[in-house]
């Protein structure tokens, strides 16, 4: 079983990979990190993955399309609870959303 910095370092790859991806969901609150993208250009399949705080525990799902859109509707519900200020749309965003994973050692 990894321990929290190899899941960190793990996921900072996965949360790159949904940047650089299109179109892709990212956000994070104090609970967790999410993330939702397709795999490759054909879009056939998506990685949905998720970091926990403080545990550090990293879940990774390789999906469907039709299911991915069902997790986004999931996500997009809880929105209310976190505000949609947890959306992230900006680089500098980005940033500290990736900072936050050296906190996991």
């Amino acid at each position: 079983m990894a321990n929290k910095a190899e899941n960190a370092k793990a996921f900072g790859v996965l949360l790159a990979e949904a940047w650089e991806n299109t179109p892709s969901f990212i956000c994070s609150n104090e609970d967790y990190i999410y993330c939702l993208y397709p795999s490759d250009d054909t879009k056939a399949k998506w990685v949905e993955a998720s970091l926990t705080f403080p545990d550090g525990s990293l879940d990774k799902k390789e999906i469907d399309p039709i299911k991915a859109i069902a997790l986004l509707v999931e996500e997009l519900k809880v929105l209310p609870t976190y505000g949609a200020d947890t959306i992230v749309t900006t680089k500098a965003q980005l940033d500290e959303v990736a900072s936050r994973l050296g906190t996991l050692k």
